[in-house]
């Protein structure tokens, strides 16, 4: 994905949710932390890393529910790691392949409407064969590195897994 860059990361299996118990009324949702997150060298990339790590938001689908759901929906993912999300105004990011055919982001966003703008502003970057979909405050961003059928098919299981998600589903 455009922005990708190869930070020292967990591996894809010791990514967990540290999600906490959702309140059973999704109107009781807090969407923000109390505080900013601090401002940071630009040129300290591992620092923007570990800060954007830090200032995940509360109340979204987190990235390694979505990661575990195309998991479970049979799709193999490899490579799996964070990726800046500042270039596209989120939260917390995270890349992953499946195979040679298909290249993903999830990033988490503070607010439904700050993923709307996010996956607008990625939508200005030119690339091919690339789609974008926002659930509540949480996009999914799949390229066809290779666009086959059996690519096209692949990026419709994506889809549909990541429609079903809800963040009172996902924590736990």
């Amino acid at each position: 994905m455009a922005g990708c860059a190869k930070p020292s990361a967990p591996k894809p299996d010791t990514l967990a949710s540290d999600s906490a118990q959702a309140p059973a009324a999704a109107a009781s949702l807090d969407v923000r932390r109390t505080t900013a997150p601090p401002a940071q060298n630009p040129r300290d990339i591992a620092a923007m890393f570990r800060n954007e790590a830090e200032s995940r938001p509360l109340a979204t689908i987190k990235a390694e529910d979505v990661l575990e759901a195309f998991r479970k929906a049979g799709v193999e993912l490899d490579g799996v790691r964070q990726h800046l999300a500042r270039p596209y105004g989120a939260r917390y990011c995270v890349g992953a392949k499946s195979g040679t055919a298909i290249a993903l982001s999830v990033c988490e966003y503070i607010d439904p409407a700050a993923a709307d703008a996010g996956a607008e502003l990625s939508r200005k970057i030119v690339l091919a064969n690339r789609e974008i979909r926002v659930n509540q405050a949480t996009t999914l961003t799949v390229r066809e590195i290779e666009k086959t059928a059996n690519a096209d098919a692949l990026k419709q299981k994506l889809f549909d897994s990541f429609a079903e998600l809800s963040v009172l589903a996902t924590t736990k």
